[in-house]
């Protein structure tokens, strides 16, 4: 028998701390998997790899894992960003 698995998706831009973390407790997230490829950034704030890491863990119990390999490429981002702006 196969266990259901539920995929949620979230951002972390226009959001608190507080208002991030406590959407994932309330839905019951088990574990994060951050696609970003550039997860360092200083825009990033409290989602930045290793400070996301440590809160994921410490007030939510959450599992991280980083994998890059998912997200879209570059060129993929530009090309969103691109058309978004028009």
């Amino acid at each position: 028998m196969i266990d259901e698995v539920k995929v949620f998706t979230i951002g972390f831009t226009k959001k608190t701390a507080e208002e991030f973390f406590t959407r994932l407790i309330r839905a019951g997230v088990k574990r994060v998997i951050d696609i970003r490829l550039n997860n360092v950034s200083q825009l990033a704030g409290f989602a930045k790899r290793d400070c996301l890491h440590y809160f994921l863990r410490t007030i939510g119990g959450i599992d991280y894992h980083h994998r890059p390999d998912l997200a879209p490429t570059q060129q993929i981002l530009d090309a969103f960003k691109k058309d978004k702006g028009s």
